[in-house]
């Protein structure tokens, strides 16, 4: 633990950043999570910096996806870097917008079809349409979705 300038709450005097490692559950999952926040030493109340939080928030949905067997964020960003891709190449090369791949690499969870449309493309190919349900304009699919 080291000292820090957050105070207890309570009025203990100056609380600690203690490191730890979390049981969560999380979506109906189990994970660990290492955690770092503010405790204090006396009546054990628990407090973040905004900026804890948002890397508690990281590291849950982090360990969730690994749990799940999704790419992380980290993951994202080290493969799409490793094909010298920036994030509105591996965009182009999913067929998705920019915002996309910054979300999930911000720590935001894809969902399993997304995750596999990123599998495909930062495995060194382009996603086909077949991946985002996307179809070529045509007449007669038209006038039978009409009938």
């Amino acid at each position: 633990m080291k000292e820090e300038g957050m105070r207890c709450p309570n009025g203990h005097g100056k609380i600690m950043i203690k490191k730890v490692r979390k049981r969560v559950t999380f979506r109906g999952i189990n994970i660990i999570v290492p955690i770092e926040q503010y405790v204090c030493g006396v009546c054990g109340v628990e407090a973040s910096t905004i900026n804890q939080a948002a890397d508690i928030q990281k590291a849950i949905s982090d360990a969730y996806r690994k749990a799940v067997n999704l790419l992380t964020g980290k993951e994202i960003v080290e493969k799409r870097k490793k094909l010298n891709l920036t994030q509105e190449g591996l965009a182009k090369r999913m067929n998705v917008g920019i915002a996309s791949i910054k979300r999930w690499e911000g720590g935001t969870i894809q969902s399993k079809s997304m995750d596999h449309a990123l599998r495909i493309a930062l495995g060194g190919q382009s996603v086909g349409d077949s991946c985002t349900g996307n179809r070529s304009f045509s007449i007669p699919r038209i006038k039978l979705v009409l009938k």
